[in-house]
């Protein structure tokens, strides 16, 4: 009998659930202005001024509005109960940067986070690029990988989740579901369809009695600015985040995932709250009116959430073959053996012309650099919402396909947070019928027509698996990126440190801007930021209470350059920054500045610590 004792294997014991912790953390992503960006297509651009120690093929950029960040909200009661919500101002998320920020993580705390990370890409064109270490196409899509800065974003990702992981603390769950028609509108005309799927699925953390974040999910392409703009922003994404944080009157750390936005373009709503305001650049208003709008949906249906101490938080990550082998076409369908892309081919909008032979006009991956052959997919629940991940950019068809699939096949599935643009990308997928109409979106597809349908039925049976408490046959995890190669950066001497180049103007009108130019360091350091700090000496603020700094959308910075990079015979420079403060947006719903006297406060940061340099006082007329 001892014997047998000792022999018996038991099986492990899976602990319960644990009380419910919510943490939440944010941070800049280590991106310096003059960085090349992705998604634009700008390679080969002619652009004056577009040379940049931080950029190769693609122009550097030269102003910010809305300063890319990294954010992170963990729900959780116990290690295999939780979900870290991870959002990131980038063109796509790459399951290589995945895995290197899991293993990070992994190796600075123990933690196997793999199942429960739900990483996502904001799709911001105006995102820091140059994250791919896979040459060929990859360099026209992103620009050329630069390792110290992809070293930098791992680490400051695994930073960022790490904080949000200190900041625990007891919580209650609230999920619930908003609609939006006015921010969004369907851009894809070769379908021969006008449609939108409006739903807006949350997840909201209270902690203390009060909302302290917010998750959500909209389908609309990241793009609200143009690549001759040379402008890193969060764009659309961001500004939906800042509208609904503001509409509370107390931080709040808002996340959007975007669903299926890859025939969903942002919307300029028409609005009855607009009024007289500064002139900003182009693309801004429009911004400022579709994050009003989602705002106003989200701010309905908070009222409606339905709330709990106990919620079923459960998450499972899947890996998936895709190739032609397993997609399944014939020798003399999508003939390329290392995927292909940019398919040609004339488009003229209408739904009854397919394009023929689309699929033999595609530029190929060539073997040495081939398209991603398995991808990354997680599935689950939390609390009252069932997940599942699409690895990039879905149709609003292909999307609705998953969850309707999902929610008829799954007993109890009653709302799927779909999160498109998370784990993974691997550009545009629709449905079958679809692609052979060509347009942008079809060409975007790296692995062809039936890339869509095969990513979406894989979606399925992940889910379907899960759900049934099934294993399934997938690859292993990728290798990361091999350990980055380079010469450290030196920043650049910077000449006037510190010193006023250009002073504020004395008073300033309601419909004006706010313009104040410093000298400070090379972007490599970071970008410098600016509040406004008011008579009494009070830093203004945005109505949720956070400070009204040049990092928000309240507000843009320039970057002037001289010599410009093209001197290449030279190791300082003037690096003047400008500060740009509109009195007044357009949109009233956006914090304004009342009558009064204020200055501007600027920090300079340095390889020797940071400067603060204030300017003289100036009034705003009302």
């Amino acid at each position: 009998m001892l014997l047998l004792l000792a022999c018996t294997k038991s099986e492990p014991q899976v602990p319960d659930p644990g009380p419910l912790e919510a943490g939440m953390a944010h941070a800049r992503i280590p991106a310096p202005i003059g960085i090349g960006t992705a998604g634009y297509g700008g390679f080969g651009a002619d652009l004056p001024d577009s040379d940049s120690p931080f950029a190769e093929i693609y122009p550097a950029t030269r102003n910010l509005h809305g300063h890319p960040e990294i954010q992170a909200v963990i729900v959780s009661r116990g290690d295999l109960y939780e979900a870290v919500f991870v959002r990131v101002d980038a063109v796509g998320m790459f399951q290589q940067l995945r895995r290197a920020i899991v293993l990070e993580v992994e190796d600075r705390s123990g933690r196997d986070i793999d199942d429960a990370l739900l990483i996502g890409a904001t799709h911001t064109h105006a995102g820091p690029g140059r994250v791919i270490d896979g040459g060929g196409i990859f360099d026209l899509i992103a620009d050329r990988f630069f390792p110290e800065y992809y070293e930098r974003l791992v680490d400051s990702v695994a930073d960022t989740i790490l904080a949000a992981y200190d900041d625990l603390a007891p919580a209650r769950l609230g999920t619930g579901v908003a609609t939006c028609a006015s921010a969004h509108s369907d851009r894809r005309c070769e379908d021969g369809l006008d449609y939108t799927n409006d739903t807006i699925p949350l997840v909201a953390v209270e902690r203390e009695g009060r909302v302290d974040a917010l998750v959500i999910a909209y389908a609309v392409h990241g793009t609200g600015l143009d690549i001759d703009q040379l402008y890193l922003s969060r764009d659309v994404s961001g500004a939906i985040e800042e509208a609904v944080e503001d509409r509370f009157d107390h931080p709040v750390e808002v996340l959007m995932f975007n669903s299926w936005g890859g025939d969903m373009s942002p919307s300029s709503p028409e609005s009855a709250r607009t009024q007289t305001g500064a002139t900003q650049p182009d693309g801004f208003d429009n911004m400022d009116r579709a994050g009003q709008a989602v705002a106003d949906s989200v701010e309905a249906a908070m009222g409606s959430l339905s709330w709990g101490e106990e919620p079923d938080i459960r998450l499972s990550t899947h890996r998936a073959r895709i190739d032609r082998e397993v997609i399944g076409y014939g020798d003399d369908e999508f003939p390329y053996e290392y995927g292909g892309v940019y398919c040609g081919g004339e488009s003229d909008c209408d739904a009854s012309t397919e394009v023929e032979d689309l699929d033999q006009a595609c530029i190929p991956f060539p073997e040495a650099y081939p398209a991603p052959n398995q991808t990354v997919m997680t599935v689950g629940r939390i609390g009252g919402h069932h997940v599942v991940t699409f690895p990039g950019e879905p149709g609003t068809l292909l999307g609705e396909y998953v969850i309707d699939t999902i929610a008829d096949d799954n007993a109890g599935v009653e709302s799927v947070l779909f999160l498109g643009y998370t784990q993974d990308y691997l550009g545009y997928s629709i449905l079958e019928d679809d692609w052979w109409q060509g347009g942008y979106e079809a060409s975007g597809a790296l692995w062809g027509p039936r890339q869509g349908i095969h990513l979406a039925d894989r979606a399925i049976d992940t889910f379907a698996a899960w759900s049934k408490g099934k294993s399934l046959s997938e690859p292993k995890p990728i290798t990361p990126f091999d350990e980055p190669q380079y010469t450290p950066y030196e920043a650049e001497a910077a000449i006037d440190f510190g010193e006023v180049l250009t002073p504020v103007a004395a008073e300033v009108e309601v419909d004006e801007v706010i313009t104040f130019e410093v000298a400070g360091s090379d972007p490599w350091l970071g970008a410098p930021l600016a509040v406004l700090v008011d008579e009494a000496g009070e830093v203004v603020s945005r109505d949720n209470g956070m400070p009204l700094d040049s990092d928000g959308y309240g507000a843009w910075l320039e970057l002037r350059v001289d010599p410009t990079y093209e001197d290449v015979d030279t190791s300082a420079r003037t690096f003047g920054w400008t500060f740009n403060f509109p009195v007044r947006r357009t949109t009233t719903e956006t914090t304004e500045l009342a009558a009064g006297t204020y200055t501007v406060r600027v920090s300079l940061p340095s390889s020797d610590g940071e400067t603060t340099v204030e300017s003289a006082p100036f009034i705003v007329n009302r």
